[in-house]
């Protein structure tokens, strides 16, 4: 008797057990079907033609269903008129191109940046004469509502990457002005932010920014999670995992939340000349005629995640080339989705690996 009533107990316990078990891994299930299954937005940035490069728009004509914003880089500090603007396109190209992007059901971001004067050291100076003068922000604020609202933009990126250290916090006054005054015209205010992981590896450009103000006066940080390894550095990935994620730690140790945060994606690779000790800002494209050209094979490293080639050239120079690929960004696809962030921003359109518009709605689910 006593012998039944143990073999029933413990019938019980482990069903309930096991119970307990399905139930958990059910909900834990369900936790991670959720996070696979919410909406991501997916910004691209827009330029024209560069060079040799395409521009951005046949990207955006064949895949707009994998997009949600795209963000045209047209619009840089005017370095005579502080508060104004120089813009790269005339207006029927501006309307030509937010038209079409909104019959796709896209958003279209104004990007404001203070890069390409005859030296960086004027980008920081153009921006701190907007950013010291009361007046010249409000004259800044009110340009923009004033373009956004003639053109119908969606909302706007601020890309200004090289500030004085004195500078941060009027940037960040700056961007709680702009949130308050766009917000309320129904405009959503983004910003580029440098990549920063608290440590060595850090941008050098990165304490010019107060993430934690910034992510809290803000729609969105984007946070740029490329050029880990660039011209002044040695070769290496532009992204490797292991950074890109420490970024993202240290944003949310300072208080971003990750419905804020845009992870940067680039679509591009270095070509480094280490004989000539100089780098080459390349597309896939171009990569992959320079792997055919030299018939050299692509490696996969595994330390970063990343794949990379190397190479002799004609003149007998040494060539190491890194880039990002469609299996590359599966491993930063994973970190948004572990981190439930708010999605990624491409630089640029027309450059990357074409496959990464199999890739990206294969997973996440693009925000419409």
């Amino acid at each position: 008797m006593k012998n039944n009533w143990y073999r029933s107990f413990t019938i019980i316990a482990l069903s309930m057990a096991l119970l307990l078990m399905s139930s958990c891994s059910q909900s834990q299930a369900k936790e991670e079907y959720n996070k696979n299954t919410t909406p991501r937005e997916v910004l691209g940035f827009y330029t024209e033609k560069e060079g040799t490069y395409p521009g951005s728009q046949p990207t955006v004509n064949s895949h707009f269903n994998s997009l949600s914003i795209i963000a045209p880089f047209w619009y840089k500090l005017d370095d005579n008129r502080p508060g104004s603007l120089l813009d790269s396109v005339k207006a029927d190209q501006k309307r030509k191109v937010i038209q079409s992007a909104h019959k796709k059901h896209l958003k279209v971001y104004m990007v404001v940046h203070n890069l390409f004067y005859e030296t960086v050291e004027k980008g920081k100076q153009v921006a701190s004469n907007v950013l010291e003068n009361n007046n010249n922000r409000n004259v800044f604020i009110q340009n923009l509502r004033n373009e956004m609202n003639q053109f119908n933009f969606d909302g706007i990126n601020i890309d200004m990457e090289n500030l004085y250290l004195t500078d941060r916090d009027s940037f960040s006054q700056l961007i709680k002005k702009l949130s308050d005054a766009l917000n309320r015209d129904g405009k959503v205010v983004t910003v580029s932010v440098p990549a920063n992981t608290g440590d060595s590896r850090a941008n050098p450009w990165s304490p010019w920014f107060d993430y934690e103000k910034l992510g809290l006066y803000s729609d969105g940080l984007m946070i740029m999670t490329y050029d880990e390894h660039n011209p002044r550095t040695k070769p290496g990935s532009t992204a490797s995992v292991n950074w890109t994620e420490a970024t993202i730690r240290y944003a949310l140790k300072h208080k971003v939340p990750p419905s804020k945060i845009l992870l940067g994606i680039a679509g591009y690779g270095w070509d480094w000349d280490i004989t000539a000790g100089k780098a080459k800002y390349s597309s896939y494209e171009e990569l992959m005629g320079q792997k055919t050209k030299y018939k050299t094979k692509v490696l996969w490293d595994s330390h970063s995640q990343t794949p990379h080639f190397s190479y002799v050239d004609e003149e007998h120079h040494s060539h190491q080339a890194w880039f990002e690929d469609s299996h590359s960004l599966q491993f930063k696809l994973n970190i948004v989705e572990k981190y439930n962030l708010r999605g990624i921003a491409i630089w640029r359109l027309g450059l990357e690996d074409p496959m990464y518009w199999k890739t990206i709605p294969e997973k996440m689910k693009v925000k419409k």
